[in-house]
């Protein structure tokens, strides 16, 4: 062999050689992480599906911020949703997410009739779960251990509304009527129980099921005892029928604070127009100045204006649970407990809530607040 034919054949030797370094560093080269993965269980159809939705948005919008600065622990986040059709096919569509995607995390529910069986279902998977919305004071009452929830509870708006009742109607002739669902039944239970610890007796308590065709007949009671103050805890649907059965048998109340899920949509106060003017509410804030950034977002994204506070409510939550996440080094194992030493300032969040969970779960420094709708618009008084 020439000289020039043995350079030829060492150099293609060496190239050989080179690429197979090359290739076995390459498949030795750890693959990126690949995405943490939450979902969360909503009713995204039949009755609370605007509620629903709009949790639904607040939650992508913290996903959206999370992934856009950097992930959690530099790991994207991949967000499932599932649809909670009913109370009774709640755990099942919550097993089959928990098991279809993979789930490190869990939110929910936008409806606390949902939320005790989706949280039944993580906590028998043992996987970390996250109430965002579902205020019904029992939810934290089970001594789960998987279980924590960011928002406000029942208790908290009872506590709103009947104060606003105590110090701007002194004297007045009360009334309490309630849609007997989990989140109004509660609130119902918990105002009932404040009106006991300052002593006032409601002239009249009406409840209904959730399912009444129309309230008609519990109005007409109210009316005829002389109500002139009137709590309403209400349902999606039910703000709609009460309005619609005063009208029809021409009661105006003196006031009307109403609590639950319909007193807080904007598309509440579009259909009722002028009726709905001077509507009291107690609610969880809803888009105070400090969170002008995520109406532009939300805007942004979905082309109108947020429609209740269950967006913010949710994207706070959930921000929350990101933020945290990634402070675990994005160990999911490691997320409830990095959030139950939480200590963060009322003040702090986008809403204005604060952190700290007890021993039960709840985060007491979430809080409710007396609105008030005034042209359409939902401002707060305070």
């Amino acid at each position: 062999m020439s000289a020039t034919s043995r350079r030829i054949f060492c150099s293609a030797g060496a190239l050989l050689a080179l690429t197979r370094v090359a290739g076995a560093a390459s498949q030795n080269k750890p693959a990126p992480p690949g995405p943490v993965a939450i979902g969360a269980l909503l009713p995204l159809s039949g009755a609370g599906s605007l509620t629903g939705d709009e949790c639904l948005r607040g939650i992508q919008l913290a996903v959206d911020d999370t992934n856009a600065a950097g992930g959690v622990a530099h790991r994207a986040v991949s967000f499932s949703a599932g649809d909670a059709v009913s109370q009774d096919a709640a755990q099942g569509a919550a097993k089959a997410l928990i098991d279809g995607a993979h789930l490190a995390v869990l939110l929910g529910s936008g409806s606390s009739a949902l939320s005790y069986p989706v949280s039944a279902a993580a906590e028998l998977a043992q996987l970390p779960y996250i109430e965002l919305n579902a205020p019904a004071d029992g939810i934290t009452g089970r001594g789960f251990k998987f279980l924590l929830r960011s928002c406000a509870t029942t208790s908290m708006m009872a506590s709103v509304a009947t104060g606003a009742i105590a110090a701007r109607y002194k004297g007045k002739k009360i009334g309490l009527l309630f849609n007997t669902g989990a989140t109004a039944g509660a609130i119902a239970a918990a105002a009932l129980s404040a009106w006991q610890a300052q002593k006032i007796t409601p002239l009249l308590v009406a409840g209904y099921p959730e399912n009444v065709p129309d309230l008609h007949e519990p109005v007409g009671r109210l009316r005829r005892a002389g109500v002139e103050i009137l709590l309403h805890a209400a349902e999606e649907d039910d703000v709609l029928q009460a309005f619609q059965a005063m009208r029809d048998i021409g009661w105006t109340p003196g006031a009307v604070v109403g609590c639950g899920d319909g007193y807080g949509l904007r598309e509440t106060a579009f259909a009722l127009g002028g009726a709905f003017d001077g509507t009291l509410v107690a609610a969880a804030p809803f888009y105070p100045p400090r969170a002008a950034y995520l109406t532009a977002a939300y805007q942004a994204r979905y082309g109108m204006a947020p429609r209740s506070a269950d967006s913010l409510s949710a994207y706070v939550g959930t921000k929350l649970v990101l933020d945290f996440w990634s402070q675990a080094g994005g160990d999911a194992g490691k997320l409830l407990d990095s959030l139950r030493r939480a200590d963060i300032s009322t003040g702090t969040l986008a809403n204005g809530w604060g952190v700290q969970f007890d021993k039960s779960g709840q985060n007491m420094r979430s809080f409710a607040t007396l609105q008030q709708w005034q042209g359409q618009a939902l401002v707060s008084l305070g």
